[in-house]
């Protein structure tokens, strides 16, 4: 039940995004628009675990919903990066932290537009790194147990999908 692709159009290109319009044939026959932002590269974040048992979870403003929201570490992955070294370099970005690095899996970011994955990690043992700081990102970290973090999520003080992704992988696997 493939979509079979006619023709490609790019018609944005910016360093952070770009969007194609092509031509498709469905399986019944009929040929349509769709609208795509291509394969943008890959993000990992991390759930961080101190030795209390507690989660790091950052709050900063999210410019399109003009919001202070609750985020894990993460982002954007380099080209040629892996998932773990991409994981590793964005939380010693954003956190000053570094430590051992588990996989829980990955999901798509906006299936209906991209193939862009997001790759999750676990990291236990933390420990001081240094990075350099991207002056577009500005956290404030908070420290929370796993009951608190259901908490913000039961009261809507979470509302970020890749957090709340995220956290339902890693209660699967380590709360359950």
């Amino acid at each position: 039940m493939k979509w079979k692709k006619l023709s490609t159009k790019k018609l944005f290109e910016h360093p952070r995004l770009s969007v194609y319009e092509d031509e498709v044939e469905l399986p019944n026959g009929q040929k349509t628009q769709y609208l795509h932002f291509g394969a943008a590269a890959d993000a990992a974040m991390s759930i961080a675990i101190n030795k209390e048992g507690k989660v790091l979870i950052q709050k900063e403003y999210s410019y399109p919903p003009d919001e202070v929201l609750f985020q894990l570490p993460g982002g954007l992955m380099n080209k040629d990066e892996s998932p773990i070294d991409g994981a590793r370099r964005e939380l010693a970005e954003e956190t000053g932290l570094n430590g051992d690095l588990e996989s829980l899996g990955w999901f798509y970011l906006h299936n209906r537009r991209t193939s862009q994955k997001m790759h999750v990690f676990v990291v236990t043992n933390l420990q001081e790194a240094i990075a350099d700081k991207d002056p577009e990102e500005l956290f404030e970290d908070y420290w929370f147990t796993p009951e608190e973090v259901d908490h913000l999520i039961s009261t809507n003080e979470i509302r970020n999908y890749t957090l709340l992704a995220g956290w339902a992988m890693y209660k699967i696997k380590y709360l359950q």
